[in-house]
C-alpha cells in the first residue's frame, strides 16, 4: 500500500537537526510516500533504523578516522603536503557537489534502493582506498567515497522521517544522534589502534578496509530490512549544474594545492582566479533554472534573503575552521611530537565527548539564552582555538593544555552546529525548508574543503624544510606552524560569529 505523510522541519527536535536533512531536497516538496508490503510488522521500522544508523556510523567514522592515519599515509605513499590535503578535500568536495542530486535520486527511484547503491559504492571505494599504491589513486578513491556518501546519507534522514512519527520520531532521531556522536571517538581511538598495532602488516590501510565487511553486512541486512520509500511528486536532476560546480571546484582547489609543491608556477595562480568566472557561470545557470520553474541544486535566488545569506556564510566559515584545524593538529601530534596514531586518537577524543555533552545540554541552554546560544557556541569554539594557538606557540609539548583547548573546541561545535541549521531554517517559509537545509549541508562540506586548502598551504609554508629539523626542534617548528595556520581559523570563526549575530538579531528578512 502507499501512504502519504506530510512532515516539516519544525517537527524535528532542534538539537537533532542535521545537514543531512535532504529528504525534502525540492523546496516545493509536498509529501513523502511510504511503499510497504501488506502485513509488515511495526518492528520492521526499527530493523530499518538499525541498518540506516549503521550507514551514518560508517560514513562518520570514515570522516574522522582518516585524521589519525595522515602521517602514515604520507610516509607510505611518499605523499606531498598537497596530496594529504587532497585526501581530505576530495571526499568533502565530492559529497557537497552530489548531495542534492543524490537526494532527488532517492525521491525518484526509492530511498532504499539508493541507500543500497550508495553503500555499495562506498564499500568498493573503501576497498580501493585500502589497496591504493599511490597518492593519486587514493585521492581518486576518496572522490568515489564522497559520491557513495552523497548517495546514501540523504536517504537516511528522509527514510527515518517517513517511517516514524509522533512519539517514536524523537526516539528514532535520538538514537541516530547518539550513534553519530559515538562514531567520532570510536574513529579516533579505533583508528589509532589499527594503525599503531599494524594488524596483518596493513597499517593505515585498515582504516579504510574496515569499511568493507561493515558495508557488505549493511547490504545484506538493508536489502532484507529497510522499508522502501519515495516521494509521490516528480523530482528533476540538475546534472549540468553539478558539472559546472564540480569544474569550478576542480580548477580552484587542485592548482592552488599543487602550486606549493611546484614553486607556485603561473598556472597555480591563473587557474584558481579563473574559477571565479566558473562560479559566476554556476550562479547564473542556477538562477535561470529557478526562473524556468525548475529545481536547482543550489537556489541562488534564495540568498536575496539577507538573513539566510548571513547564515549560510556563517556555516561555510565555521566549517572551514573545523576540519582544517584537525589537519594541523594531527600533523603536530604525529609528525611534530612523535605520538603514535593511538595516542593522537586519545588526545582527539575529548573533542567528541564535549560535542556530545553540548548537544545534550543545548535544549536547556536555549531555554535560558534563546538566540544567544548560537553565539555562545561560537565563542566557546573561538576560546578553544585561541588556547590552541597559545599552547602551540609557547608550549607545544603540553598535552594537558592541548586537551583543555579541545574540550572548548568540541563543546563549541556541539552547540553551534545544530543551532546554526535551526536558525537558518527559521529564515525561510516551510515550502523552502528542504532547499535551505540542503544549501546548509552543501556549504558545510564545501567550507570544510576550502578551510583544509587554505590552512594546509599556510601550515606547510611555515614549516619550510621539515626534513632539516632535528628531533629536539621538530615540536617547536610544528607548533609554530599550527599557531600560524590557526590564525586563519580564528579569523574565519570571528567572521562566522558576525554572520550569526546578524542571523539571530534580525527579526525580519531584509
Amino acid at each position: 500500500m502507499c501512504i502519504e505523510r506530510r512532515s516539516t522541519a519544525r517537527e524535528l527536535p532542534m538539537k537533532l537537526a542535521s545537514s543531512a536533512d535532504q529528504n525534502v531536497a525540492q523546496g516545493h516538496l509536498v509529501g513523502i510516500g511510504l511503499v510497504q508490503a501488506p502485513g509488515k510488522p511495526e518492528r520492521d521500522r526499527w530493523y530499518s533504523l538499525a541498518v540506516l544508523v549503521s550507514g551514518i556510523f560508517m560514513t562518520t567514522l570514515d570522516l574522522f578516522i582518516v585524521n589519525v592515519a595522515l602521517e602514515r599515509i604520507r610516509q607510505s605513499l611518499h605523499a606531498t603536503p598537497a596530496d594529504l590535503q587532497l585526501v581530505m578535500v576530495a571526499y568533502s568536495a565530492a559529497y557537497g557537489v552530489f548531495l542534492m542530486n543524490c537526494a532527488r535520486l532517492g525521491d525518484l527511484y526509492g530511498r532504499k534502493r539508493l541507500f543500497l547503491i550508495g553503500t555499495g559504492v562506498f564499500t568498493v571505494a573503501s576497498a580501493m582506498c585500502g589497496v591504493a599504491s599511490s597518492a593519486a589513486f587514493l585521492i581518486a578513491a576518496r572522490v568515489l567515497q564522497g559520491i557513495g556518501a552523497a548517495l546514501l546519507m540523504p536517504q537516511i534522514l528522509a527514510t527515518i522521517r517517513v517511517l516514524f512519527e509522533g512519539e517514536t520520531r524523537p526516539k528514532a532521531f535520538s538514537i541516530m544522534g547518539i550513534v553519530q556522536g559515538l562514531a567520532s571517538p570510536i574513529a579516533q581511538i579505533g583508528g589509532g589502534l589499527l594503525v599503531t598495532f599494524d594488524l596483518f602488516g596493513l597499517g593505515w590501510r585498515l582504516v579504510f578496509l574496515i569499511n568493507v565487511p561493515v558495508g557488505l553486512l549493511m547490504l545484506v541486512l538493508g536489502s532484507m530490512w529497510i522499508i522502501e520509500t519515495r516521494a509521490p511528486v516528480p523530482a528533476r536532476l540538475d546534472v549540468r549544474g553539478a558539472i559546472i560546480l564540480a569544474s569550478a571546484l576542480l580548477i580552484l582547489f587542485v592548482p592552488f594545492l599543487e602550486g606549493q609543491d611546484h614553486g607556485w608556477p603561473w598556472w597555480s595562480i591563473i587557474l584558481p582566479i579563473s574559477s571565479i568566472a566558473a562560479f559566476y557561470l554556476f550562479a547564473r545557470f542556477e538562477a535561470a533554472l529557478v526562473r524556468r520553474g525548475e529545481v536547482p541544486i543550489f537556489d541562488i535566488t534564495m540568498l536575496s534573503n539577507r538573513r539566510l545569506l548571513a547564515g549560510v556564510t556563517g556555516v561555510f566559515l565555521f566549517f572551514a575552521s573545523i576540519s582544517s584545524f584537525f589537519l594541523s593538529l594531527t600533523l603536530l601530534l604525529q609528525a611534530g611530537l612523535g605520538y603514535s596514531p593511538f595516542v593522537a586518537g586519545l588526545i582527539f577524543t575529548p573533542t567528541a565527548l564535549a560535542f556530545i555533552t553540548a548537544a545534550r545540554l543545548s535544549p536547556v541552554i536555549v531555554r535560558q539564552l534563546g538566540g544567544r546560544s548560537l553565539l555562545l557556541g561560537v565563542a566557546a569554539f573561538f576560546i578553544g582555538l585561541t588556547l590552541s594557538v597559545l599552547v602551540a606557540f609557547i608550549v607545544p609539548t603540553s598535552a594537558p593544555l592541548l586537551i583543555a583547548s579541545l574540550i572548548f573546541n568540541g563543546f563549541g561545535q556541539g552547540l553551534t552546529i545544530p543551532l546554526a541549521l535551526n536558525a537558518n531554517l527559521s529564515t525561510v517559509p516551510e515550502a523552502q525548508a528542504g532547499m535551505a537545509s540542503g544549501m546548509v549541508g552543501t556549504m558545510q562540506t564545501l567550507g570544510a574543503a576550502f578551510g583544509v586548502a587554505i590552512v594546509g598551504v599556510i601550515f606547510f609554508a611555515d614549516l619550510s624544510d621539515p626534513l632539516a629539523f632535528t628531533l629536539e626542534t621538530r615540536s617547536y617548528h610544528y607548533g609554530h606552524a599550527l599557531g600560524t595556520a590557526t590564525c586563519f581559523n580564528l579569523l574565519a570563526t570571528a567572521l562566522s560569529a558576525l554572520c550569526f549575530l546578524y542571523l539571530t538579531t534580525r527579526t525580519k528578512p531584509a
